[in-house]
């Protein structure tokens, strides 16, 4: 085990670089190398160079990039500050780079190639960068979440595996609005050190002006510092402070005036030999920082664990206190609510899982609630926790915990209310793309009768890769958790309701949701319609199934928990799960999708019909055994 006292005797790096590189720091070698990156990036704009993967930017002639002030900067950055590898640049403890334009994305490429990454890498999109193309303030709060994970990662694994920062990329519409409004308070309360955000310091119509900008920051516990864009020795001295200070920092650049890249000829573009060497030194500058990371890994106590953590891997055995857990659950008779049975499930594998986290809002007078019970949270002097307590910051949560997803070695559980889950799809699109493993939890309440209908389902289950869980009591839940928790190919989201169901499963052996569906009751063959439900409708289902039973007509429940996995089924089963009796879909929400499960001749019951159909007030958005009973009838 690495002691404290060994970690923190080391001998601590220069703020700024001090080695190699004698010809960059020459201010003006710097400058020429700033114009050799300013020179390629109007090969950019002339499309001399190949567009980008996986939907980032790329060089389109109707996109006019002007000479911004993050060229100065960027150049500095790489070339002096940056904790970054071009022979690797997915190294583990490498500098955090967030972006939130297109153009920046442009920028950043061209420093990539000059620094010497494989084009290879390349070809593939953006390596070493997190580019966070959302709504304004999705960049910030992702950045953030980044900044988390790196001070709970060092905390669990020491400083001498986890010493890396972020850094965001931004223009003043990036950091504007609600959402970077809590991110940024949030960073603040955390006082995240190892955080910096630079700025385009360029007054526009309809925002703020910087200095509204700094004192807004300031306000929330971050340093803020204005420098000209054109100043090296300025901007030196501001990245200075970043690696110093003791809170986030924010950087406005001024920008100069200048002409657009379009302008240059391209005489003015040529890229001279030297500083073609210079650029590619600047990539090789943390070379021996990254050998030398390589070998404190190989003699680390925690190798294996750390190796396991970084890779997504989950310890072994955790399957075996799955099940146990699991076959707890359906020896209850008491009647829990899937939130509850899921809280339960999640702390029992606690132990089990130490790349576990939890995170949840917990709103100034309601109770708070979190998928981690019990679990101590961060703050900003101890980093130790394994929950994230957001406040009242539930706008920016989605962003934030994707941050903490994708900087890796943690494995996320994030709970907050299904009707705050407007923000989820545009966060999970990425993560679901590039196989992300997290684990967000809605929880539906039922205090409100419109809150069922309010559920996202529709735009959730749109996504690819995309798991969306909807179990309907304590052994569902159980199950749906372990499926959520084994997978290492992309995001799943659990809806789970706060009403107490009575267990009606009483075999827990067998992960009966692993197929997405299933019978839950009646026959396969001998059934006169088909009673298709998920959630909080299943036990409406059933108490329907019985009531149409008492009138001689047999009727079969199937259980939808999760339609993907469902959909990714033998056709042959689906049918014989499905039967070819009328089928009536059961949901107290939109009826968007459910035409793929039903059929030419199936019906939906729900939000969209159930009002029509109420016979007391406040029952439209309400589904009753009754109800079901009424809408089977007819059908037959």
């Amino acid at each position: 085990m690495t002691r404290l006292a060994d970690i923190f005797t080391r001998k601590a790096p220069p703020a700024v670089d001090t080695t190699p590189l004698a010809q960059a720091r020459q201010p003006e070698r710097q400058q020429r190398m700033a114009e050799a990156l300013r020179g390629l990036l109007a090969d950019y704009r002339n499309g001399a160079a190949a567009p980008l993967k996986n939907g980032h930017a790329n060089g389109h002639a109707h996109a006019e990039l002007t000479l911004s002030p993050l060229i100065e900067v960027a150049t500095t950055l790489w070339t002096r500050v940056l904790r970054f590898d071009a022979a690797d640049p997915a190294w583990a403890d490498r500098d955090r780079v967030v972006i939130a334009q297109h153009e920046h994305g442009r920028l950043l490429r061209a420093v990539l190639e000059l620094t010497g990454v494989e084009q290879a890498h390349l070809a593939l999109g953006l390596p070493g960068l997190d580019p966070v193309f959302g709504p304004p303030g999705q960049a910030l709060a992702f950045a953030v979440g980044s900044a988390i994970a790196e001070r709970m990662m060092a905390a669990r694994f020491g400083k001498s595996l986890v010493d890396h920062r972020t850094w965001v990329i931004a223009t003043p519409a990036d950091i504007a609005g609600g959402l970077s409004y809590e991110a940024a308070s949030l960073a603040g309360v955390f006082k995240l050190a190892k955080l910096a955000i630079i700025v385009d310091d360029t007054p526009t119509q309809g925002h703020a002006s910087s200095d509204e900008m700094l004192e807004r920051f300031a306000s929330w516990g971050w340093a803020t510092k204005r420098v000209g864009a054109q100043d090296p020795a300025a901007i030196s001295a501001a990245f200075t402070i970043a690696l110093r200070a003791r809170k986030p920092l924010l950087i406005a650049c001024r920008k100069p005036q200048a002409a657009p890249l379009s302008a240059l000829r391209p005489a003015e573009r040529a890229i001279a030999e030297d500083l073609r060497e210079a650029w590619r030194a600047a990539g090789a500058r943390n070379t021996t920082a990254r050998r030398g990371w390589l070998k404190r890994l190989a003699r680390h106590a925690q190798v294996a664990d750390f190796d396991r953590a970084i890779n997504s891997r989950l310890p072994d055995g955790w399957r075996d206190i799955a099940r146990a857990e699991r076959m707890r659950l359906a020896e209850t008779d008491e009647a829990l609510s899937p939130l509850v049975a899921g809280h339960r499930f999640v702390e029992a594998m606690a132990a089990a899982l130490p790349d576990l986290v939890g995170g949840a809002p917990s709103p100034q007078g309601k109770p708070a609630t979190a998928p981690l019970q019990g679990a101590i949270p961060i703050d900003a002097g101890d980093y130790s926790g394994r929950h994230i307590a957001f406040g009242a910051a539930e706008t920016a949560l989605a962003g934030v915990v994707a941050g903490v997803c994708s900087h890796g070695g943690l494995t996320v559980v994030a709970e907050t209310s299904a009707a705050g889950a407007d923000c989820l799809p545009q966060t999970l699109r990425p993560l679901a793309r590039d196989g992300r493993r997290i684990v967000h939890v809605l929880v539906e309440q039922h205090s409100d009768p419109a809150a069922a209908a309010a559920l996202p389902l529709a735009s959730l289950r749109a996504i690819p890769n995309l798991h969306v869980f909807r179990p309907a009591c304590a052994v569902e839940t159980a199950e749906c958790w372990e499926l959520a928790l084994q997978r290492d190919d992309g995001p799943s989201v659990l809806i789970q309701s706060a009403l107490p169901m009575q267990r009606w499963r009483e075999e827990g052996t067998e992960n009966a949701c692993a197929r997405g569906g299933y019978v839950a009751a009646g026959l396969y063959d001998a059934r006169a319609a088909t009673l298709i439900a998920s959630g909080a409708e299943l036990p409406v289902a059933l108490e329907a199934r019985s009531l149409l039973a008492d009138a001689g007509i047999s009727v079969a429940v199937v259980s939808l928990p999760c339609w993907s996995l469902f959909a990714n089924q033998n056709e042959a089963y689906r049918a014989d799960v499905l039967g070819d009796a009328p089928r009536l879909g059961v949901e107290a929400g939109s009826d968007f999708g459910w035409g793929r499960w039903l059929g030419a001749q199936g019906q939906f019951i729900g939000a969209a019909s159930l009002g029509a159909m109420a016979a007391r007030p406040g029952e439209y958005f309400r589904v009753t055994a009754e109800a079901l009973v009424i809408a089977v009838r007819k059908k037959l």
